[in-house]
Order: structure tokens, then sequence, then C-alpha cells
């Protein structure tokens, strides 16, 4: 990978409304939550998860 060079990019394609990150996402947890966001990924199931805290 280029970070330096890819991530600058896949911003200004997200601005531009080009990259939808918002529908990539399938199921948001909580801290909290923690451990049924790692049981899920265990389980094949949270490969699109994200953890908010």
């Amino acid at each position: 990978g280029r970070p330096l060079l890819d991530i600058p990019h896949l911003v200004t394609l997200y601005q531009a409304g080009e990259l939808k990150l918002r529908e990539l996402v399938t199921r948001t947890y909580h801290l909290d939550g923690i451990n049924d966001a790692l049981a899920a990924l265990a389980a094949g199931e949270g490969a699109r998860g994200i953890i908010r805290w």
C-alpha cells in the first residue's frame, strides 16, 4: 500500500460523494459491546461492523 498517497485520495473521493462508506457498514457496536463484536467477527458475521466510543 501507499498510505501517504491513498488516504488523501480516499478522503477526496468521500468528500465528493463518490465513496459511500456508510453503505459498507453492516452493524455498529458501542464500546461496551466489544465482546459481541468480537463474537460476530469470529462467527464470520462482523467483517463490516464498526465500534463507536
